[in-house]
């Protein structure tokens, strides 16, 4: 099975603008060191994990259909591209009761809702759902969100992870790392060089949750532009992997 990380990047991308630390200065320079925002795309069911700002870019590359839509929260980074995918008719969307508010606020303001047959599924934390493949929404700590959760996707007997944006409080939630141990494949946060409580993970604490998930494959994203250089942050993960754009994953 093939999952593809759309985009890499934090709200700002790299480079940001205005910036000239030396991430933005490579980035710049060169294109394989250019983040955009945060999305993930699972062609075996034509889901979208987190309708980045940069969807339209990222759906001209890939050229696939989504039919089902999966959000984390609803910051911008997350939830901005939304009304790019009025080129589909019928999308399913699930998440938190809040965030699918948000999903449907911005389907009134920018696509309108007479012409598309957009579905919304709202999701409990902490429960399974059987769409024909297997959801669970787990909540984690992201403020000022109420609402931040990850993903658990049973596909085709392959457990996926997703984490979004993720506060270090998850490295003391057993309950939730108990229910992501042992995943095909772990995606998680590694926004900053250090934790930021109740915010993001820090190199280190991403590490230390990839040991305690012990899944066969872990790729870090929603990496900012201040983080350490891509070629730091891989020796400083090995054996896990430090996605880039359009990053290939297969499990």
């Amino acid at each position: 099975m093939d999952i593809i990380i759309l985009g890499s990047g934090v709200y700002s991308g790299t480079p940001k603008p205005l910036c000239s630390c030396e991430n933005c200065l490579r980035a710049r320079k060169f294109p394989l060191y250019r983040r955009t925002r945060f999305s993930i795309y699972i062609p075996e069911i034509k889901a979208l994990i987190d309708p980045s700002p940069d969807l339209h870019y990222h759906l001209g590359r890939i050229n696939e259909r989504i039919e089902h839509v999966f959000i984390t929260h609803a910051h911008f980074d997350h939830i901005g591209g939304l009304p790019e995918l009025q080129i589909f008719r019928h999308i399913k969307f699930y998440g938190h009761h809040k965030t699918l508010e948000a999903a449907r606020d911005l389907q009134k303001r920018f696509v309108g809702e007479s012409r598309w047959n957009w579905e919304y599924f709202p999701l409990e934390f902490n429960r399974w759902y059987d769409f024909g493949f297997m959801v669970y929404h787990f909540k984690v700590v992201h403020e000022p969100v109420e609402a931040a959760g990850g993903f658990i996707l049973w596909v085709k007997n392959k457990k996926l992870v997703i984490t979004g944006d993720t506060g270090p409080e998850i490295l003391d939630d057993a309950i939730t790392v108990e229910k992501i141990k042992g995943a095909d494949l772990l995606v998680a946060d590694m926004t900053h060089k250090h934790s930021i409580p109740k915010a993001h993970l820090g190199v280190d604490d991403a590490v230390k949750l990839a040991r305690a998930v012990g899944a066969k494959k872990t790729v870090f994203a929603h990496i900012n532009h201040t983080n350490y250089t891509h070629e730091e942050l891989e020796e400083r993960v090995k054996p896990h992997l430090v996605a880039r754009d359009f990053t290939h994953i297969l499990i």
